[in-house]
């Protein structure tokens, strides 16, 4: 909920600054070589399969690209995905006592807690297509890409649990992963001041993944069905631009 408030207030701020600075130009502003530093900033829902498994995520990265004098972008990045919502019921079910109680090593009820974590890392390929502006370096942005998506279930415990020990937490934890592909429509603005740079969009990625852990302790059998994982991103971006050639004396503006 904070992280859904902070990109909405986030995407307006950015929204309106850069509808002012595209107001401001006396000429315009070429298209250029540029570097760019994406720190993103996503929310996620899913969808087949891991909808089944997880409620929504949040996800938290680095994206390094090169952007061409011809607006044509490539780059590659690494997100962490950490959720708190793990649908999958009654895994640790078999530890649990005549109580319903998982036992610690003192003999005490263990607090177990479970939630989502993840890696994806990939490369995109994208085109800015500037509108009818000043600004030659801004527009619409679109993007196909390829990676890696891996998720789990993270389990946790205030208590020293004998039964789940890092080595055992693999039996339960439902590690899954597999190629992943990506399509994405957003917004791209890079400032001439180099005051505020960012982008904003929607982002689709379809993981092709699979249980890589040999064997559940809980189901006792071996997890080899295909999956197919979706995740429906907003996925927000502040900017860091360098730029390989400076911009000419024509490229003024108030």
């Amino acid at each position: 909920m904070i992280l859904q408030r902070f990109g909405f207030l986030l995407l307006l701020t950015c929204s309106l600054m850069g509808l002012k600075a595209q107001n401001t130009f006396k000429r315009k502003f070429e298209p250029h070589q540029i570097l760019l530093f994406d720190i993103v900033v996503k929310q996620q829902y899913h969808g087949a399969d891991m909808l089944t498994r997880f409620g929504k995520d949040a996800s938290l990265g680095l994206d390094i690209s090169y952007k061409t004098p011809s607006n044509w972008v490539i780059g590659i990045g690494g997100h962490f995905l950490f959720g708190n919502t793990v649908k999958e019921k009654g895994i640790l079910d078999s530890l649990k006592g005549p109580s319903g109680e998982i036992i610690d090593e003192n003999g005490q009820f263990a607090v177990i807690g479970l939630d989502q974590r993840g890696v994806y890392f990939g490369a995109m390929l994208s085109k800015i297509i500037p509108f009818k502006s000043a600004n030659k370096n801004s527009g619409l942005m679109l993007s196909i890409g390829g990676g890696f998506l891996q998720h789990r279930i993270r389990i946790y415990s205030t208590n020293t649990v004998p039964q789940l020990t890092e080595e055992y937490k693999k039996g339960y934890d439902r590690l899954t992963n597999g190629p992943a592909a990506v399509q994405y429509i957003g917004y791209r603005f890079l400032d001439p001041k180099k005051r505020l740079n960012f982008s904003i969009g929607f982002e689709l990625t379809e993981g092709f993944t699979q249980n890589r852990r040999s064997f559940n302790f809980d189901t006792q059998i071996a997890d080899t069905k295909q999956r197919l994982d979706l995740l429906y991103s907003l996925k927000l971006a502040l900017t860091v631009p360098i730029y390989l050639k400076k911009a000419s004396e024509e490229e003024f503006f108030e």
